[in-house]
């Protein structure tokens, strides 16, 4: 296991935000989708149904409704966040991506205790040759969630943004397979992601987690397309 290493980890400091772009943040606040954790107040009347977004209930509706048991994620997916991951994931600005670091950090210690573990979601070979880091495995590098991870992905994958949501929603070829000798049986997992959108990587790879005999998976995201 390879682990970039830092100033700020070898220290011990935090990255932390200024008020001005904290302003520009929008925590997700209020009634969410019980499953996605989109904020329904946000959204038109004829999306929801229930305690459910629409997007959840087709989910549901083409067979996938025990395969991921909840997301959860912290802001709205705006202007100012699409700035800052793509200075973090395709401008290489590691230290503007540790700033959500002790947030996510103390979510896994507050809300999910009873995870068997954390797995960041992998990219792609490809990716990662691009990128030289893996995004979500720099907000646990240096502490006890970090682990080896069961789950690799099998090819480079299309920008999300390149597809409409339709393709996006009904894509069927594999996305991920468990790495040799993983074994998940019986546990409780989290994924951990940058962004939840219509949701097809993270029930991709909670499916495959499921196929190899998972009691449950869950998953954490920063933000909610």
């Amino acid at each position: 296991m390879s682990q970039q290493v830092s100033w700020q980890l070898l220290f011990g400091m935090k990255v932390t935000c200024c008020e001005a772009c904290q302003k520009q943040l929008h925590p997700i606040r209020g009634e969410v989708c019980l499953k996605c954790g989109r904020s329904l107040q946000q959204m038109d009347a004829r999306f929801v149904q229930g305690k459910h977004c629409t997007d959840c209930v087709r989910w549901g509706e083409r067979g996938w409704k025990d395969v991921l048991i909840q997301n959860k994620s912290f802001y709205v997916y705006n202007d100012f966040l699409k700035k800052i991951l793509a200075r973090f994931k395709y401008r290489g600005d590691v230290d503007v991506g540790r700033v959500f670091s002790s947030s996510i950090h103390k979510e896994l210690i507050r809300s999910y205790s009873f995870i068997d573990q954390v797995i960041p979601m992998p990219a792609s070979p490809e990716r990662m040759y691009e990128r030289g880091f893996n995004q979500c495995e720099v907000w646990i590098e240096g502490t006890k969630f970090m682990e080896v991870s069961p789950l690799k992905r099998m090819r480079n994958e299309d920008k999300q943004s390149k597809r409409s949501r339709e393709q996006r929603i009904n894509r069927e070829e594999e996305m991920f397979q468990l790495v040799d000798e993983a074994n998940v049986a019986g546990k409780k997992l989290l994924l951990l992601d940058d962004i939840y959108t219509t949701g097809t990587t993270i029930h991709h790879a909670a499916l495959t987690l499921k196929k190899g005999g998972a009691a449950e998976v869950y998953s954490l995201t920063l933000c909610r397309g």
